[in-house]
């Protein structure tokens, strides 16, 4: 008797205690990266910065053929030449090739630089156009899709955003 008294009163305490949580809240989640590698308006800003890219690396390639030219050059006459000339011409060469070293990570770190300054932009642009969804559809929160691990495809409005970007940003 008293094992099923303590055992009804556990189970009332255990009904009364849980409750079922609903939530209201209206969650989607939003691929960035496909938006920024997909989107009419991103895909000019990148062509821009492979471009600039492009010339920069061309104009590193000239120095780096020159550099590896005055090599040679070295390298044929060190039997020709008096070891203090040698040792000044390789000096000067050394020197060259620290300040092209230095020249092409300077021009890494300002392409990067001018590459997320321009993303930057673009998704301050598209700021407003997710907030107008957000607010046409009732959803509460957005999320960025690589910090899920699973969800209904259905909650996914990237591909709805990205029409959207299309049409509104050119």
């Amino acid at each position: 008797m008293i094992f099923k008294k303590n055992f009804f009163l556990i189970t009332i305490f255990f009904c009364l205690v849980t409750t079922n949580v609903w939530s209201s809240e209206k969650i989607a989640f939003l691929d960035v990266e496909f938006i920024i590698n997909k989107s009419k308006p991103a895909l000019s800003i990148i062509k821009k910065i492979e471009k600039i890219r492009d010339q920069e690396t061309e104009k590193l390639i000239k120095i780096e053929n020159s550099l590896k030219k005055k090599n040679e050059e070295l390298t044929k006459t060190k039997n020709l030449i008096s070891e203090e000339e040698l040792n000044e011409k390789i000096s000067s060469l050394r020197k060259e090739a620290k300040s092209f070293e230095e020249l092409r990570k300077k021009t890494i770190k300002d392409l990067n630089i001018k590459k997320n300054q321009e993303l930057d932009k673009f998704l301050k642009l598209i700021n407003p156009i997710v907030q107008e969804y957000m607010k046409e559809n009732s959803i509460d929160i957005i999320m960025n899709k690589k910090n899920i691990f699973m969800a209904k495809s259905k909650n996914d409005i990237t591909e709805d955003i990205l029409k959207i970007i299309n049409i509104k940003i050119k």
